[in-house]
């Protein structure tokens, strides 16, 4: 699915791609920004996903660590403001890695709701939750925009990189299934 949305001062458009793997229950989703004005536009942050969550309170885990001691599992409680997960070496690694999950605290290996996103990118990333005033959970992921800029010249296209979401009502391990279905029969 390819919703298309347009800019009408600039005449810049906006694509955002959906692919579904039914066969792994994943959703993956893209942004291509299309430069269709006359000139030179610049790119300072394009997100490759958003989700909107109706509720606050959940947890999101993180993944971080060093050498030997790689993929820490870090876990934050969010009840209001934003969280960020992010890397700034140029890579994504077992330092900062792309993968989060957002969940209920009591969700557990084998019981309970989590979401899970993965950047398909190896360079600086940016995975951020934030509880608005009205109780709601927003979360994005995409390119880091600190430091991010990328000129597009009248005519070019920009792709984000993709975002691959999954949902599992079978705890951490149900998530897990899916992504490394997904990974073994799409990546």
């Amino acid at each position: 699915l390819c919703i298309t949305l347009s800019e009408k001062v600039k005449g810049i458009k906006l694509h955002l791609h959906y692919y579904v793997y039914e066969d792994c229950d994943c959703i993956c989703r893209m942004s291509v920004l299309e430069n269709t004005s006359g000139s030179e536009i610049v790119l300072k942050r394009l997100m490759s996903t958003q989700i909107d969550l109706d509720h606050a309170g959940y947890s999101f885990t993180s993944f971080g660590g060093a050498w030997a001691r790689e993929m820490q599992k870090s876990s934050v409680h969010l009840v209001r403001g934003k969280f960020v997960n992010s890397s700034r070496s140029g890579e994504s690694s077992h330092r900062a890695n792309p993968f989060v999950m957002i969940h209920p605290a009591v969700t557990s290996e084998d019981f309970g709701d989590v979401y899970g996103f993965n950047l398909i990118y190896s360079g600086n990333h940016y995975e951020s939750a934030e509880v608005s005033p009205f109780g709601k959970t927003r979360f994005i992921s995409g390119i880091n925009p600190d430091g991010f800029e990328f000129r597009l010249a009248a005519g070019e296209k920009f792709e984000s990189p993709e975002a691959v979401m999954s949902y599992s009502a079978e705890g951490f391990n149900g998530l897990s299934r899916h992504m490394h279905r997904f990974v073994r029969e799409h990546v």
